[in-house]
C-alpha cells in the first residue's frame, strides 16, 4: 500500500522507527515532533542502525499536522496519551492507530477517537536513541507488530505496516492484550531495576530471574481470574505451564541477548520514572493488593 498519507504522532524511538520505514517503503510521512526534537531533526534525516546495518531517510518533520492523512500513528508513552489523543482528534484522517501501552483505556480512545476510525495496536519494534539522534533498534521476533481485528478495516493498515516490513500480528481482545503486556513490562522492569539496568547482570541473578518468573504467573492468574482473555498464548503458556527454572532460562538467555541490550533494558532505563510508573499504577488498578501476592511482593513491597 505505497503511497498512503501518514501522520505519526511521537519522535521518539518507536515513532522515528516507523517514520523512517514508513518513507521508506515509499509512503508520504510527516513526523510530528516538538521543543528540542522538532530543532534536532530540523534538516529530516532520521537514521536507523540495526542488525550491523544503518539507513538513513529523509523525511518531514513537522510541529503541526497538515490537513488530512490515510492513517495516523500514535507511538507516545503512556504517560503522554492525554495530550497526543487532542491533538489526533483535531485531524482529519481515516483511520488511528495507537501504537503504545494503554492497559486501560482502550474504550475511552474509541469514544474520543470514533469506533470506525480506531485500530488499537501495540510495536514490534524497541531500542534508544543514540546522541547523534540516529536510533538503534531490533525488530521483535517474538512480539511482532500487533494489531485488533476490526472486522477488515484493519486490512489497510496491516498492508501499509507489512509494505514498510514489519511483521504483523492480530489479536482479537487488543485490551487483554495490552492488560497482559502492562504486567509483563511492570515486572521484567522491576527485575531490570535490582540489576541496576544492566540486562546481562540481571540474566546472570538467578534468585531474581526466578523472583521475576513467579511475580508475573502470578499477576496472569490473578488477571485470569479477573475475566481477562490474557495473551499472547506463548507468553503465557511460559509463564504458566513450565517449570519455573526453565522460564527463567529461557529469559536468561533473551535478557544476555538483544532482546535485553538493545530493547528493554535501555527502554526501562529511560522511562523508569515516566511511562514504567505509570504502568505500575495501571497494573495495581487492574490487581489491587493482595490479588498476586508475589506480584506484590516483587514489585510493590516497600512503595
Amino acid at each position: 500500500m505505497a503511497g498512503a498519507k501518514v501522520l505519526v504522532v511521537g519522535a521518539g524511538v518507536i515513532g522515528r522507527i516507523y517514520a523512517a520505514r514508513l518513507a521508506a517503503a515509499g509512503n508520504d510521512v510527516d513526523l510530528l515532533a516538538r521543543g528540542r526534537t522538532l530543532s534536532n531533526l530540523a534538516a529530516g534525516a532520521l537514521t536507523l542502525h540495526t542488525n550491523g546495518r544503518s539507513t538513513t531517510q529523509q523525511i518531514s518533520v513537522l510541529q503541526a499536522p497538515r490537513a488530512h492523512y490515510d492513517t495516523a500513528f500514535v507511538t507516545v508513552r503512556r504517560d503522554q496519551i492525554d495530550a497526543a489523543l487532542d491533538l489526533v482528534t483535531r485531524v482529519h484522517c481515516d483511520h488511528v492507530v495507537p501504537l503504545c501501552n494503554n492497559p486501560l483505556g482502550v474504550d475511552t480512545l474509541r469514544e474520543r477517537i470514533g469506533a470506525e476510525r480506531l485500530i488499537a495496536g501495540f510495536p514490534g519494534v524497541g531500542g534508544y536513541l543514540n546522541s547523534d539522534e540516529s536510533v538503534t533498534y531490533l525488530q521483535i521476533r517474538q512480539q511482532p507488530t500487533t494489531l485488533e481485528r476490526r472486522g477488515g478495516a484493519e486490512r489497510a493498515t496491516a498492508e501499509l505496516l507489512t509494505g514498510a516490513g514489519f511483521t504483523v500480528a492480530w489479536t482479537d481482545h487488543m485490551a487483554d492484550w495490552l492488560a497482559t503486556h502492562a504486567l509483563f513490562v511492570t515486572t521484567v522492569c522491576a527485575a531490570l531495576d535490582r540489576a541496576n539496568y544492566d540486562a546481562p547482570t540481571l540474566a546472570h541473578d538467578r534468585a531474581v530471574m526466578h523472583d521475576f518468573v513467579r511475580a508475573t504467573r502470578s499477576g496472569i492468574r490473578a488477571l485470569r481470574r479477573r475475566g481477562i482473555a490474557v495473551a499472547p498464548a506463548a507468553l503465557v503458556f511460559l509463564f504458566t505451564r513450565t517449570p519455573t527454572e526453565f522460564a527463567a532460562r529461557y529469559w536468561s538467555r533473551l535478557l544476555r541477548g538483544p532482546l535485553g541490550t538493545v530493547a528493554l533494558a535501555p527502554h526501562a532505563r529511560a522511562t523508569r520514572d515516566t511511562e514504567i510508573a505509570a504502568l505500575r499504577t495501571d497494573v495495581r488498578f487492574l490487581l489491587p493488593s493482595g490479588a498476586a501476592p508475589d506480584l506484590d511482593t516483587f514489585v510493590y513491597a516497600g512503595r
